[in-house]
């Protein structure tokens, strides 16, 4: 069994492959959850969401979530989605769940964050309006951009997130962060020792630590739960190339 030399906490459930993989290097991963996802699919957005399975258009997700629930819709009715769906993402987690659940769709661009997300979809030149599915809690960058160069947004909510903050009993040597929501939640009810390292899968996310905390940040080169993960080993792995 690997000798577990530094201990790291994840802000959600983590795939236990990735868990081994870190424990392969010496890393014992916890989870504690601070943020629920809950969906919001009322029966007027479930109707929306089922005539534009049949007339088609330009989707756009920022959210593996979102690309959950929406698809759930569709397979809970046996909708058929029209074949000329065009889907825009973000990289990494969002990408991989439209590739999974979205089989018969073409995406026609990626991006690492929301707001060159927009200038994808400007770029390639749409002319007329794009659907987004988003949560209750989202940054106004991808929308604000898009409807200040004439492109028309068509926003469905398809879930809430909800702050789930839980006091730590004990100290560990870094904390993986998914999103600026689970930071808040997360500092609602902790302090760091100095020692302690937080790595963000993003530069949104990235910030939001950095308003809360003065710990060294380390912000993953991508968006994936595999890629921060890989980070934070890399980290260990190499941690005197940091002191």
């Amino acid at each position: 069994m690997p000798r577990h030399n530094y201990r790291i906490l994840s802000t959600k459930p983590l795939p236990q492959e990735l868990v081994h993989t870190a424990a392969q290097h010496g890393i014992a991963v916890a989870a504690q959850a601070f943020i629920d996802v809950q969906p919001v699919i009322t029966p007027e957005t479930r109707k929306r969401i089922m005539e534009l399975a049949s007339t088609g258009g330009v989707m756009v997700f920022t959210s593996p979530n979102a690309v959950k629930f929406v698809t759930g819709v569709w397979m809970h009715d046996e909708a058929r989605l029209a074949a000329r769906h065009r889907v825009y993402c973000i990289e990494g987690a969002t990408r991989q769940a439209v590739e999974e659940r979205m089989l018969n769709v073409v995406i026609e661009g990626t991006a690492a964050n929301s707001l060159d997300l927009a200038k994808k979809i400007l770029a390639d030149g749409i002319a007329d309006k794009v659907v987004f599915f988003s949560g209750n809690i989202r940054r106004a960058d991808l929308p604000d951009h898009l409807q200040e160069n004439g492109i028309g947004v068509d926003e469905i909510v398809v879930y809430n997130t909800v702050e789930t903050p839980a006091a730590l009993d004990e100290d560990y040597d870094g904390i993986l962060f998914f999103s600026p929501s689970s930071v808040r939640s997360f500092f609602t009810s902790n302090s760091l020792p100095e020692s302690t390292v937080c790595f963000a899968i993003g530069s949104t996310t990235a910030a939001a630590i950095g308003a809360l905390t003065r710990n060294r940040v380390i912000t993953s080169p991508g968006p994936s739960v595999a890629m921060l993960v890989e980070t934070a080993i890399f980290y260990f792995d190499n941690i005197n190339c940091y002191e």
